[in-house]
């Protein structure tokens, strides 16, 4: 299998893997030098390289006011699929609890709910995109960290409040229509016309996808960011939400 496709498979976007791959055969060099490389806008590889360096995967050092980038060992992405696996396996007495609770007849509903939400938390912090969860009055109840070193808002930040706390005004109101007819018919929502302002005041946009998941009454809407040419990945995300939530009947 391809380098470029085992990294993918580990999360990360195709963009993403591409900068990795060509920072490791450069050794050490300037964003623009890796840019070339990977065939990519230096704007979006810059943004990529301070993500992979947040995650242990890139570093650099300046000399003479120029910052050099190197691409750490490869042996960091096995250390990172042991912190994922040792992260499951610390969370599957919780989980299994929770399976094995659902069986009984009459739980509160707040007490399913919660389960469900806890269920949908460990699915978002297994994936590198990031991810916002509202409940049915829109609020949020959950974003993963990929979520939080985008935005650079803290989950205790912005729990409860409405996502129109990241609007930026550039969108336009016709998108934004276009969101809520398609969110209520029950469908899912996918557009690269939003552009979402960060904590710091900067402005971004990626490919929005949100869609509801639905059952007897219980409702959540998932939101996940992701490069434009990931749709595919999106799809694939979106099945295992839904597998997730169905779970829980």
């Amino acid at each position: 299998m391809q380098a470029q496709k085992v990294i993918e498979r580990l999360g990360y976007t195709q963009n993403e893997a591409k900068v990795y791959l060509a920072a490791l055969a450069l050794g050490e060099a300037h964003v623009s030098d890796i840019a070339l490389r990977a065939k990519l806008p230096r704007t979006s590889v810059q943004s990529i390289v301070e993500k992979l360096h947040k995650d242990g995967l890139m570093n650099f050092y300046v000399q003479r006011r120029y910052k050099y980038w190197v691409a750490e060992d490869p042996k960091r992405f096995l250390a990172s699929l042991r912190n994922r696996e040792e992260a499951l396996r610390e969370a599957m007495p919780a989980l299994s609890k929770m399976r094995n609770s659902q069986r009984k007849k009459n739980v509160p509903a707040k007490v399913d709910a919660d389960a469900t939400l806890d269920v949908f938390r460990l699915l978002a912090e297994s994936v590198q995109q990031p991810v916002l969860i509202t409940n049915e009055l829109m609020e949020i109840a959950y974003v993963n960290r990929s979520w939080e070193r985008l935005f650079g808002y803290g989950l205790h930040e912005v729990r409860g409040k409405h996502p129109r706390m990241l609007q930026s005004g550039r969108t336009s109101r016709t998108a934004y229509d276009r969101l809520r007819e398609t969110l209520l018919a029950g469908k899912l929502y996918q557009s690269d016309e939003f552009v979402d302002r960060k904590k710091d005041g900067s402005t971004f946009h990626l490919l929005t996808t949100i869609f509801p998941v639905s059952r007897n009454g219980r409702q959540y809407f998932i939101q996940i960011l992701d490069d434009t040419t990931e749709r595919e990945r999106i799809d694939a995300l979106r099945t295992e939400f839904t597998r997730a939530f169905f779970a829980r009947k």
